[in-house]
């Protein structure tokens, strides 16, 4: 299974934010959308970074008493790993486990088209795993084909 087919069934929609807005304004996007993530986009569009909850926790760590001020772009992650749609789910699945990713941004031509979080690739590997599973059952069911000679 490949990417592409993850983002058909989720579809494209992306929560945003521009480097500069506050955190405490990120914060409080998040937990409106009940988002765990805001891909952070130029006034152009272009897409520069990722703020997480991780970023949030370093932030608060780092600056107890003024994070409410720092600005997306003091904080937010900028070395992103991305993956195309033609990218094999297994793939992407082990280079996230193995960089320590939970979100994914989709990228075609260079124009960001969606983000894949860890549980979206999980529940596509489950689905996955249940049709193989089906496959296998109806096949062990038809067997021995019909006509076949006896062991």
């Amino acid at each position: 299974m490949h990417i592409g087919a993850i983002m058909q069934e989720k579809g494209g929609v992306v929560h945003s934010t521009t480097p500069d807005r506050r955190l405490q304004d990120a914060v409080e996007a998040m937990l409106a959308l009940k988002v765990s993530c805001l891909v952070v986009l130029s006034t152009s569009g272009n897409l520069m970074g990722i703020v997480t909850e991780r970023d949030i926790v370093r932030t608060l760590k780092e600056r107890p008493d003024d994070w409410k001020d720092a600005l997306v772009d003091e904080v937010m992650s900028r070395r992103l790993y991305t993956a195309d749609l033609d990218a094999p789910m297994d793939l992407v699945i082990r280079d996230m486990r193995d960089r320590h990713i939970r979100h994914l941004p989709v990228v075609v031509e260079g124009n960001l088209v969606g983000v894949l979080s860890i549980r979206d690739l999980i529940a596509a590997t489950m689905s996955e795993l249940e049709r193989h599973n089906q496959m296998l059952k109806r096949y062990i069911s038809e067997w021995p084909p019909e006509g076949a000679p006896a062991a």
